[in-house]
């Protein structure tokens, strides 16, 4: 089960700066799956996942947190897109500040994916 731990922490674990928007909803959209199929691969029923997003100058971050049991104790492990504030749709900005807002409602709706 380590072996599978392990793929699932490269699977969730990264940080990229500044990438386009194209980029972030193909990211998504390929993502999500992945990842609840991994997790269902390895027998992890006890986990949430939630969307955070704050803009502060012209960078737009979108944070991704997934909360799983392991070993009986929950793991955190957070995946961080930025993006060209310019390039991101109005939908997307709506109601952000430096603070981060949770938008896992609003990207499931707009996105039609489940986080």
């Amino acid at each position: 089960m380590i072996p599978l731990l392990i793929g699932l922490g490269a699977l969730v674990g990264g940080y990229l700066v500044v990438a386009n928007w194209e980029e972030v909803e193909k990211w998504l959209k390929e993502f999500l799956p992945k990842l609840q199929a991994a997790l269902e691969d390895i027998g992890v029923n006890d986990y949430a996942a939630k969307l955070f997003s704050s803009i502060e100058g012209n960078v737009m971050r979108l944070v991704h947190r997934l909360y799983y049991k392991e070993d009986g104790k929950w793991v955190e492990k957070t995946t961080v897109r930025e993006i060209n504030e310019a390039e991101v749709p109005a939908w997307a900005k709506e109601g952000l500040s430096a603070k981060e807002s949770d938008v896992t409602a609003r990207y499931e709706k707009e996105l039609e994916l489940k986080v």
